[in-house]
This record gives structure tokens, C-alpha cells and sequence, in this order.
């Protein structure tokens, strides 16, 4: 079913007709779901509806479920209207933006608190869809380095990767219901506090994994750390916590990187291999330069985030946290 029939169908289910205003969201690079706002007699919805020929089975159900969990406990947007079947979810619209990088001291004490509230949660069952989309997305870069020379670093941020996420995994720290996806735009502050939106890479798994994509993609820095994870903690972190928190910001940025190269559309990709250096900037910022298409916008995110990643984990605060962790003997933190 095509986007306008959909939102045709929703406009009926809300009872809107030609008074209704509806705006299309910029599109991302993502090729399975679209978002619309729908405004009508003052109130905000918005819809976002998914392409199902890109869903496994269960993802759906999991994400619309998860919008509706979280919805209630005031994490995210109140859901409306939500059917897996025709992958059509309704919402109220946070009246919100994303917060200034680096963050204001009272949005990242409200996102702390947040993400405090979150991790507390049980939502039942055991989601894990950022599983498969990492699953999806190593496979992906797989085939392309194979075919392309000059996409070796992807090969090495893989490794590297597969590996930090294993040794880390061997910590058995105690999994929580995690957002695993937040960046700027999934963060929204309403002028009094922080809201989540986009729930489907949400999945059971190390907490600090969100608070460390916080803390990068959203430029707590150091005069905000420690203020940011007490506010978390509701106490000082600890060192182990610490040590965790610095590997943790290293996966995120190679699974960025990771996943951002296997959205790259196909029609770029003989161009991949002749990327250099001067490419490479702040991988959290998503400005396109002039005339730049948004899929290589991605490639050259994919290569800054990849880049940022090795160098970080083959820095001394690194070296330093594996040792901390007792996880020296696996890579993790530069060369053995």
C-alpha cells in the first residue's frame, strides 16, 4: 500500500478531512519507514508508517509495541493508533526539538534522568532489534569490502568490533530495556524536558551503551560528565563503570560507522574506494555540504565515525579501561 493511500487512512481514522495539514519529514537513509505530521485543529500527530517488504517478521509488532510501552510511561510520545498489520503508527508530536550540541547543563540532566527511567523498565519478552539490523549491516559491509580495496578499514572496524562487543558481553553485565539509537534527532526537548522517539533498534543489552551514544552524539563533554552520570547514577560512577562507559563509546562509534556504510545506496558504491582523508570531519554532524547527496553525506559519516572509532580505541584511555575490565588479552584497547 502506497504512503498517500496510508495516510489517506489515517486522516479517516482520526476523523480529519481537508482541515488537516500534513507535512512530510525529511527523508533519511533509511529505506523502511517514512514520518508525517498531521496538524489539525491545533493538535500535532505524527504518523510514521513502514515499509513491511523491509521488515523481518516480528520487528513490527516488537517496535509498535515498544512505541506504545514507552509511550505510557511518559518515556516517549503517546501512541494513538498503532497496527502492525498495515504498518501504520500514530502519535502524538513532542512539541520539541533536539537540544544544542553541546547540550545546555539542564537537558542533559533531564536526558540523564531519562534514560535513568528507561533502563528501569521491563517490558516483557526479550526485544533485541537492534540484533538483526547489526546482523544485517555486517553482512552488508562484508560484501562490500570484499568487492572494494579501498574499504579495508571496514574490514579491521568489524574485527575490532566483533570483538569489543564479545569481551564486553563476557562482563555479564545485567541487560536493560535500551533505546540503542541515540542520536541528535531521536532526542527531543519540549523547554522542560527530554523526550525519545524512533524505537526500532530498541533491544535488551548493556545500559552505559546508552548513556555513552548519549554522551557522544549529543556532546556532554567533560564539564558536563560528571554532573550528567550522577544525575544518572544518582552517585559518582564508579571505576569500573567509568572503564565500561569509555569501551561503550567506542562500539557506538564503529556500529555507527558499521551500519552507516551498509545504507550507502547502491549507485555510490563504485565510488566508495576512492575516498581520502580530507573526508573525514566530526561524525555527529549530519550538515551536508553544498550540492552533496544524502547517500554519500552517509559514506563520508560512515568514514568519520569509523576513523574516530579505531583512533579511540587504540588510544591510552582505552588501553587503560581494558585493563580496568580485566580485558587486555582480546585487542580490545590497541595491541596486545
Amino acid at each position: 500500500m502506497c504512503a498517500d493511500a496510508r495516510i489517506a487512512g489515517v486522516l479517516e481514522l482520526l476523523g480529519l478531512g481537508d482541515e488537516a495539514t500534513v507535512r512530510a519529514f525529511p527523508p533519511t537513509p533509511t529505506p523502511w519507514a517514512s514520518t508525517y505530521s498531521i496538524a489539525a485543529g491545533g493538535t500535532r500527530r505524527v504518523a510514521r508508517l513502514i515499509e513491511l517488504q523491509f521488515a523481518e517478521e516480528g520487528v513490527v509488532p516488537t517496535e509498535f509495541k515498544a512505541a506504545r510501552f514507552l509511550g505510557d510511561h511518559r518515556i516517549g510520545p503517546l501512541v494513538e493508533h498503532a497496527d502492525p498489520a498495515t504498518g501504520v503508527l500514530v502519535m502524538d508530536e513532542i512539541d520539541g526539538a533536539p537540544g544544542a550540541r553541546p547540550l545546555p547543563l539542564w537537558q542533559a540532566l533531564s536526558l540523564a534522568r531519562v534514560l535513568r527511567e528507561l533502563h528501569a523498565l521491563d517490558m516483557g519478552g526479550e526485544p533485541r532489534l537492534h540484533v538483526n539490523k547489526e546482523i544485517a549491516a555486517t553482512a552488508a559491509v562484508a560484501e562490500l569490502v570484499a568487492k572494494i580495496p579501498g574499504l579495508a578499514v571496514y574490514g579491521e572496524a568489524s574485527e575490532r568490533f566483533d570483538t569489543l562487543r564479545d569481551a564486553l558481553g563476557r562482563l555479564g553485565v545485567a541487560e536493560r530495556l535500551c533505546h540503542n539509537d541515540l542520536n541528535r534527532g531521536n532526542v527531543l526537548f519540549d523547554g522542560m524536558r527530554a523526550w525519545l522517539i524512533d524505537f526500532d533498534h530498541l533491544g535488551l543489552g548493556d545500559p552505559l551503551y546508552d548513556v555513552a551514544n548519549a554522551m557522544l552524539s549529543l556532546g556532554i563533554d567533560a564539564a558536563l560528565r560528571e554532573q550528567f552520570l550522577e544525575a544518572y547514577f544518582d552517585r559518582p560512577a564508579d571505576a569500573n563503570e567509568a572503564a565500561r562507559l569509555e569501551l561503550l563509546a567506542c562500539l557506538v562509534l564503529l556500529r555507527y560507522g558499521l551500519s552507516a556504510l551498509s545504507l550507502v545506496p547502491v549507485h555510490l558504491h563504485e565510488r566508495l574506494g576512492t575516498w581520502t582523508p580530507e573526508m573525514l570531519g566530526d561524525p555527529f554532524d549530519f550538515t551536508r555540504r553544498e550540492q552533496e547527496e544524502v547517500g554519500w553525506l552517509v559514506f563520508r559519516l560512515s568514514l568519520s565515525f569509523i576513523h574516530a572509532g579505531l583512533a579511540r580505541l587504540d588510544a591510552d584511555p582505552a588501553t587503560r579501561a581494558a585493563e580496568t575490565l580485566g580485558l587486555l588479552g582480546a585487542r580490545v584497547g590497541g595491541p596486545a
